[in-house]
């Protein structure tokens, strides 16, 4: 779907650009090279908080708190092996994400009676990630369709702040997941385009947190308690990329 968008914008003016004279044609992208640096923002547009996932009660491991997305930043380095016509490349990128979420309710039991807490969820989360992108025979000279995927492995950091009390980290599991995505590069100088990209995935990270000792309410749960943090959003990126 999104390649039909993007052929949808990017050929018509492609075909006014080779219907000129040849010699008229400017070219900026330069195959000879292999590589390239795109700096960029992105934005994700959800994530998922999994409570209590070691808990022996299925419903409490498995319910889970739906929370907005936000906006991070991320580079990515590509390298162009130079396979004939073929038009792959390599990259490897990370990111950097941050999300602080108010007006979470926990709700639980204490002996028969049932109540609920206002809560706040502070977390990061910090994407490593690697793969193949393949340039679409739709593509030209000044721009590039492509689509690709790849595996990356996902580090992150959480606080849970509940009234006066605040969470600290024993330990963090980083999480791994698949990826695909598409998205386009326009030439608008020598060497520099602008990028869009479109990814899927099902980025996640688990930690194990405590409240700090001494007398304090246990909320329903147990101290330490483990969480697992999915910021499995669609993830969207607009920048710039610089061949060198």
């Amino acid at each position: 779907m999104l390649i039909l968008i993007a052929g949808s914008v990017i050929l018509p003016g492609s075909a006014i650009l080779f219907s000129q004279n040849n010699n008229e044609i400017k070219v900026y992208s330069d195959p000879a090279k292999r590589f390239s640096l795109r700096l960029s923002g992105s934005f994700i547009s959800s994530s998922e908080l999994q409570n209590n996932i070691t808990s022996q009660n299925p419903i409490e491991r498995d319910a889970s708190t739906e929370m907005s997305g936000g906006f991070g930043y991320a580079g990515e380095i590509t390298f162009d092996p130079g396979f004939g016509s073929s038009e792959i490349r390599f990259f490897i990128s990370s990111e950097y994400f941050y999300h602080k979420e108010e007006n979470l309710y926990l709700r639980y039991y204490e002996d028969t009676n049932f109540y609920s807490v206002r809560f706040e969820e502070k977390y990061s989360i910090i994407p490593i990630e690697a793969g193949i992108k393949w340039n679409l025979p739709v593509s030209g000279y000044n721009f590039k369709l492509y689509i690709g995927g790849g595996a990356g492995v996902y580090f992150g950091e959480r606080k849970r702040t509940v009234g006066a009390l605040e969470s600290t980290t024993d330990k963090m599991n980083p999480g791994f997941s698949l990826n695909v995505f598409s998205g386009f590069d326009y030439y608008i100088a020598r060497n520099l385009s602008a990028s869009f990209e479109f990814k899927f995935r099902d980025a996640y990270f688990e930690v194990s947190s405590r409240f700090g000792s001494g007398r304090y309410p246990s909320y329903g749960l147990p101290n330490p308690f483990t969480s697992r943090i999915s910021v499995n959003g669609t993830a969207i990126t607009l920048g710039l990329k610089y061949d060198f």
